[in-house]
């Protein structure tokens, strides 16, 4: 079960489906950060920023739809999961948003007003609910580093780690949701993740066919 922040994996996709099952879902990215940098700042609770947060990984799920309709993949939205195993059983691959449907009755954070469970928690809890064979973070990123790549040129680069290594690292950047970590902990069927690149051709299909090609975060 990839999630999608990347066009360039769309090729992969297509030719995936034909011999996977795959639920992909969408998260918010840069846009979602910024909508609920803006609305924290107006004072806007919790449950109102997850609303913000849901309807940016529905743009880009619809966004992500119209890349792949010529491949036949449908895009639910979360009140469709109900046909979710019929589109699966007749294109092999379905979109959807990866905001959990908490809305106005998000769980409060323990800081601050910002949703704690966003998009890649909502992913991980559908891949555990659909008991996916393995659930991939496609991100702009190689994988979880020891700082941020992006500012510190210094950052190296995790190819392996726990759950509870990497909360014990108490890292000031994650590639990933903090929360995952969690429930990864309590999960029956993902006991691992996979964070990969993107942007980098060709690594989807090898991390789809089982290969280690970013980091892997496990249960145990």
């Amino acid at each position: 079960m990839p999630q999608i922040c990347s066009r360039t994996a769309c090729d992969q996709l297509a030719a995936a489906k034909n011999t996977h099952q795959l639920l992909i879902g969408t998260g918010g990215g840069t846009r979602a950060r910024h909508a609920y940098t803006v609305g924290a700042g107006l004072g806007l609770p919790t449950g109102v920023l997850s609303g913000l947060g849901a309807a940016v990984a529905a743009q880009n799920a619809a966004m992500l739809g119209y890349l792949m309709a010529r491949y036949g993949v449908p895009v639910v939205a979360s009140d469709g999961f109900a046909a979710v195993p019929l589109h699966l059983a007749q294109s092999h691959a379905v979109i959807f948003p990866g905001m959990p449907p908490f809305g106005m009755w998000h769980p409060s954070p323990d800081e601050g007003v910002i949703p704690p469970y966003r998009t890649d928690a909502g992913i991980f809890l559908i891949a555990e609910v659909y008991g996916c064979k393995q659930l991939i973070y496609v991100k702009d990123e190689d994988g979880l580093y020891t700082a941020n790549p992006k500012t510190d040129k210094n950052a190296t680069l995790i190819p392996r780690a726990t759950a509870e290594e990497v909360i014990a690292m108490d890292l000031h950047d994650v590639v990933i949701e903090r929360p995952v970590l969690d429930l990864m902990r309590n999960a029956r069927f993902i006991r691992s993740v996979q964070i990969i690149n993107g942007l980098k051709p060709g690594l989807l299909t090898r991390a789809l066919a089982g290969e280690h090609v970013g980091t892997i975060i496990s249960a145990d």
